[in-house]
């Protein structure tokens, strides 16, 4: 009971907890590549990096806050369409991140 009481007399006393939210020039940005034909059955792979940074030219890794590696799920027929689709999976993928 003395340690529900102090909690009680606790919480009672102190102010309610505000939380205050501020525009900043944070973004996320993304590095994606894909290597072409490197798995068995003419298959391709995607690779992503998500970070948070800063919004300039170049923005400086802040560390990874999202990672993708797969496979793409389509057959591309150059090195070009390979990236063309990495971009499109990290595009698709930014989408649900910042939606939700």
């Amino acid at each position: 009971m003395k340690k529900i009481k102090q909690f009680l007399d606790y919480t009672s006393t102190q102010e309610e907890a505000v939380l205050t939210y501020h525009a900043s020039d944070m973004i996320l940005a993304i590095h994606s590549d894909a290597s072409y034909l490197s798995k068995a059955k003419a298959r391709s792979r995607a690779g992503g990096h998500f970070f948070m940074s800063n919004n300039s030219e170049i923005p400086p890794n802040n560390g990874a806050v999202h990672t993708i590696a797969q496979i793409i799920k389509h057959i591309v027929t150059s090195a070009a369409e390979a990236k063309l689709a990495a971009l499109y999976i990290m595009a698709k993928e930014a989408g649900h991140r910042v939606i939700h």
